[in-house]
């Protein structure tokens, strides 16, 4: 880099960005970035602080805007550091007790900085898989269970609706952001991702969550190449490879993530342990600690509960066993649908030719035009039992179950070669015993006895359309 071009980005060292003293605040006051700005704002200081943006010749000028609506501005606007360190509302917290003086605030290219410290916090956090957490919960708070229900993933999902802790991911690899000009910018992350639906897949049955598509925010970082992005950044795309801009973009962009990569920082979960314990010492001396009822109501309730749990296992196993034959069969269902609807339509087109055909010598009638329409409607029935013998894989269909199934298309497909005139379709439809022993003949069922699951057995769709029930 020359001389000249060293100079000027010497003069960025004078400035720090306004999104990292937001950042240094949060950090040293244990606070939201929200909270942050409201503080600063409550503390006039627009009035005392000015703000800059950096032009494409170096030269800081002055920002029109204030903080409290600065929005993602604060990623490219600064405080001069001069007046930061003078600001008595921020220099009170030591929020530069380290940074400024032991270098560790960092600039890069991008005219960013960042606490190389707060990443080695990052790294020293010890993250959770969703078993780990539940354990970790149930090891530490009444273990007996002596004032509540233990934390099952539903009770994990309510707590982060609450906020006591936030459920995020892992990822490491390019990370980018579209501008305001509608430029993609990107940059490899090392870190932990979250989004707001992301609380609701603790309870998830796929083995895939789907990522939204308006992006995700950064929980924590680990590690990165430049200091573009910062903690709690949203609308953030994950790639599988860096995208060619715009172009490659969606094509290169990470849509899903595996559902065990859930995970809970430990030092929040231990927090919100520790407030159980406190509330638990706080009912220490209550008359309900005595009352054997309650506690019998207590133990009778976990009960339930597990038992729930264990349906509610068996409910996801099952779901995750039969999820590709349930595709299967939905697929088999579905061809034989539209070779049903095919065969209308080819009778339908026979029933054309028919009636528009002649020849010289004689012309087919009423009765011959009868018959041929009584013959399709046979093999139109024999066509869809053995249609229905073909998907019955486990070989549980009687011959009744077919008939029955049958009879309501026989009657549609009657109506519609009768020109939809039901006392005409009426006289092409057959009964019951003519299906059995004229349309069925030699096609083969299951023979015996029904027990008393199968005569309890819901009708012949479900068969098919296997349909879980909701188990939340």
């Amino acid at each position: 880099m020359s001389t000249l071009i060293d100079e000027l980005e010497a003069r960025k060292n004078d400035y720090v960005l306004v999104a990292d003293v937001i950042t240094l605040m949060e950090n040293a006051t244990n606070s939201t970035p929200h909270e942050v700005v409201k503080y600063l704002d409550a503390h006039n200081i627009d009035e005392q602080i000015s703000i800059f943006y950096m032009d494409e010749s170096y030269n800081f000028e002055p920002y029109n805007g204030h903080l409290i609506g600065l929005g993602n501005d604060a990623n490219r606007t600064y405080f001069h550091k001069s007046d930061v360190m003078a600001f008595e509302p921020i220099t009170k917290h030591n929020v530069f007790k380290e940074s400024l003086y032991t270098n560790n605030i960092v600039a890069d290219v991008y005219g960013r900085t960042h606490d190389v410290n707060q990443y080695k916090k990052n790294r020293e956090e010890t993250y959770l898989t969703l078993s780990e957490t539940i354990d970790l919960i149930n090891t530490n708070i009444n273990p007996s269970n002596q004032y509540g229900l233990s934390v099952d993933n539903t009770k994990l999902r309510d707590l982060a609706r609450k906020k006591n802790f936030t459920p995020c991911f892992y990822y490491h690899g390019y990370v980018g952001e579209i501008d305001y000009q509608g430029i993609l910018h990107t940059e490899i992350i090392a870190g932990y991702f979250t989004y707001r639906l992301l609380t609701e897949e603790i309870c998830g049955f796929d083995n895939y969550m789907e990522l939204p598509s308006d992006g995700v925010k950064i929980y924590r970082i680990i590690e990165r190449k430049s200091a573009r992005f910062a903690d709690y950044d949203d609308g953030l795309f994950l790639f599988y490879k860096n995208p060619n801009g715009l172009t490659n973009a969606e094509a290169d962009r990470q849509t899903h993530v595996e559902a065990d990569e859930i995970r809970f920082v430990k030092r929040e979960v231990d927090s919100y342990i520790a407030s159980l314990a406190n509330n638990s010492m706080s009912r220490d001396d209550t008359p309900a600690q005595n009352d054997s009822k309650l506690l019998a109501k207590l133990k009778k309730l976990q009960s339930e509960n597990d038992d729930l749990n264990a349906r509610l296992s068996t409910a996801r196993n099952t779901y995750k066993q039969h999820r590709n034959e349930i595709k299967a069969l939905t697929e088999k269902n579905e061809k034989a649908d539209s070779e049903k609807a095919e065969l209308i339509e080819q009778l339908n087109s026979v029933q054309a030719k028919l009636a528009d055909k002649q020849t010289d010598s004689a012309i087919l009638s009423n009765t011959d035009i009868q018959n041929i329409k009584k013959a399709a409607i046979k093999q139109f029935n024999r066509s869809l039992a053995m249609a229905l013998i073909d998907l019955d894989y486990q070989s549980n269909l009687r011959k009744g179950d077919i008939v029955n199934f049958i009879i309501p298309y026989m009657k549609e497909l009657a109506y519609v070669l009768a020109d939809e005139q039901a006392d005409k379709a009426k006289v092409l439809t057959v009964k019951s015993k003519t299906i059995y022993d004229t349309h069925l003949q030699g096609l083969k069922f299951k023979q015996g006895t029904q027990t008393k699951k199968e005569r309890e057995r819901v009708n012949i769709e479900l068969l098919f359309k296997k349909q879980l029930p909701v188990t939340e």
